[in-house]
């Protein structure tokens, strides 16, 4: 597995379909709190984790589950971790579960890439 993290609107996507073209993309959204794995890249896994608390799925969980499913797959996720922490209950949880979530991903990642204005960082 390939983690790629980074701020939003930093070049995720548009790296990770650089290095991987003709890859099929699995957008993830706030209303869905499943994962299509049968696409190559997942892109926006931040989004799911929110449609997952609201949805009442511990994210952390559910992911530790999915796991092996997603063994080859390129998995791109906001880092939502910096800033301000938020005083809504909701945002800080989403916060919470995202940093968990990373933390659990980035252990069992072959790769882990940072991207900040489009440059990559190797992390592992």
């Amino acid at each position: 597995m390939t983690l790629v993290i980074g701020g939003a609107y930093q070049g995720k996507l548009e790296y990770v379909m650089g290095k991987h073209q003709g890859k099929t993309v699995y957008q993830c959204d706030m209303d869905n709190p499943e994962l299509d794995l049968s696409a190559d890249v997942i892109n926006s896994l931040h989004l799911m984790m929110l449609a997952q608390i609201r949805a009442g799925v511990d994210s952390l969980t559910y992911i530790n589950e999915k796991l092996p499913e997603m063994k080859d797959k390129i998995i791109i996720c906001d880092d939502i971790s910096c800033g301000v922490v938020p005083v809504d209950p909701e945002t800080r949880q989403w916060r919470e579960t995202a940093g968990r979530c990373l933390a659990l991903l980035s252990k069992n990642a072959d790769d882990v890439i940072r991207i900040f204005c489009g440059i990559e960082s190797r992390i592992k």
